[in-house]
C-alpha cells in the first residue's frame, strides 16, 4: 500500500528532485520504503540486509536526481531493488567462498602444524636417545608427559633437586645440539 504524505503525484516529486527538493526525496521515501523492504526481504530473508538494499536505492535516486528520467517510478523503484538484491545476494555469495577458502586455508595451515609438531617430537626423541637414561626419563617425563618435578621425584624415588638436575643437563645437551629446538619445545610444552 502506498502511502502519501502529501497530496502529490510521483511525476511532481521526481520534478522537486531534481531541483535538490530534500522533501520529495522524503516523500518517496514514505511512499514506498515499506514495499521495496519487503520485496527485498523475500529474497534476502535478512533484515539488515533488506534495509541496506532500500537504503542504497534511495541513496542512487538522490545522487542521480539529475540525471534521471523516470517515467514509471514503481518499475524503476522495483527494478532497482531486484538489481540491488540480487547484488547482495552475490556479494554475500563471494564473501561466503572467501571465508570458505579462509577456512580450508586454517584447516590445511592446522593440519600442516600437527605434522610439524609430530616431525620436531620425533627430532626431539631421536636426539634424546643420546642422553643417559634416568637424564632422558626424567625429561620425557616433565616434557611430555607434563608431570610436575615433585610427581617425577616421587615417581622415580629421586630427589627434586636431582629431577632438577637432569632436566638441567637435559636442557644443556638439547641446547647444544640445536638451540633453536629448544626455544620450541620450551614454548610448547610449558
Amino acid at each position: 500500500m502506498i502511502r502519501k504524505l502529501f497530496d502529490v503525484s510521483d511525476e511532481v516529486l521526481l520534478q522537486k528532485l531534481r531541483k535538490n527538493n530534500q522533501l520529495a526525496l522524503q516523500e518517496l521515501y514514505a511512499r514506498y520504503w515499506d514495499q521495496l523492504y519487503i520485496n527485498a526481504y523475500k529474497i534476502l530473508k535478512s533484515k539488515s540486509a533488506s534495509e541496506d538494499v532500500v537504503q542504497e536505492i534511495f541513496i542512487d535516486l538522490w545522487e542521480k536526481r539529475k540525471f534521471n528520467s523516470i517515467g514509471n517510478l514503481p518499475a524503476y523503484l522495483y527494478q532497482a531493488t531486484k538489481y540491488k538484491t540480487l547484488m547482495a545476494l552475490r556479494r554475500n555469495n563471494i564473501q561466503q567462498k572467501h571465508l570458505d577458502i579462509l577456512e580450508n586455508i586454517k584447516q590445511e595451515q592446522f593440519a600442516d602444524s600437527i605434522i610439524e609438531l609430530k616431525e620436531l617430537r620425533e627430532e626431539v626423541v631421536n636426539y634424546l636417545d643420546n642422553l643417559p637414561e634416568r637424564c632422558r626419563e626424567v625429561f620425557y617425563k616433565s616434557r611430555f608427559e607434563h608431570n610436575s618435578n615433585q610427581e617425577i621425584a616421587e615417581q622415580l624415588g629421586i630427589s627434586k633437586r636431582t629431577v632438577e638436575t637432569h632436566i638441567s643437563n637435559a636442557l644443556k645437551y638439547l641446547r647444544g645440539v640445536k638451540e633453536l629446538l629448544v626455544m620450541i619445545i620450551i614454548f610448547l610444552c610449558s
